[in-house]
Order: structure tokens, then C-alpha cells, then sequence
């Protein structure tokens, strides 16, 4: 069925709202490089569980 024009500009205003939203969060990758410590990893992997919505918890290729 088609779309009424309410529906075309209420989809339009939430496609907007979460590209803005996501467009708002920082977003990188990690690449490691040698061997950390177990203090290291530790860190790495609290900082990871306190970003945990917003980051991957694997990474596989």
C-alpha cells in the first residue's frame, strides 16, 4: 500500500534523527601491536565494557 504524506515525513524526520544520533558517537578501531601487559589488558577491557553499546566486543576478520 502506498504511504500517506504523514508517513513519508515521519520516516524522513526519524532516518534524520538516527543519522544525526549516530553520526554524534565516536567510532574507531583498535589495532594492536605487540604484546600488552595484564595491566594493559585490563584497562583495554574495561574502557571496552564502560563503551560497550557503541563498540564491538570481537573483532574478526
Amino acid at each position: 500500500p502506498p504511504q500517506s504524506r504523514f508517513q513519508r515525513a515521519q520516516r524522513a524526520q526519524a532516518r534524520l534523527r538516527s543519522e544525526q544520533e549516530f553520526g554524534a558517537v565516536p567510532h574507531s578501531f583498535v589495532f594492536p601491536r605487540g604484546r600488552p601487559g595484564r595491566s594493559l589488558r585490563t584497562l583495554c577491557r574495561d574502557v571496552r565494557r564502560g563503551l560497550e553499546p557503541f563498540t564491538a566486543r570481537n573483532l574478526q576478520v
